[in-house]
C-alpha cells in the first residue's frame, strides 16, 4: 500500500497539507457548493457520490494526524 512508503516521522506535516488544500478547494474554488448542490442531476459516479469521495480528503488528513499521535503516545521507552 501506497501510505505504508510514507516517513510517519513527517505524518503531522501530510495532516495539515491535506487539510490546508481541502479547506482551499472548500472556500476558494467552492468546492462546497458543488458538494451541497442538493438540486443538481446525479448522472455519473462521481455526480452521485460526491459527499463521501470529497469526504476522503478530511479522513486522509485524520489518518495522518492518529499516525502522529500514535507515534507519539507509543514510544519506545
Amino acid at each position: 500500500m501506497l501510505l505504508c512508503l510514507i516517513d510517519a516521522h513527517h505524518s503531522w506535516l501530510l495532516a495539515v497539507a491535506v487539510i490546508s488544500v481541502y479547506q482551499f478547494a472548500l472556500s476558494v474554488l467552492r468546492l462546497n457548493e458543488y458538494i451541497l448542490d442538493v438540486d443538481a442531476e446525479r448522472v455519473s459516479l462521481l455526480d452521485a457520490n460526491r459527499e463521501g469521495i470529497c469526504s476522503c480528503c478530511g479522513y486522509l488528513a485524520l489518518y495522518f494526524a492518529g499516525v502522529q499521535l500514535g507515534r507519539v503516545l507509543l514510544r519506545p521507552r
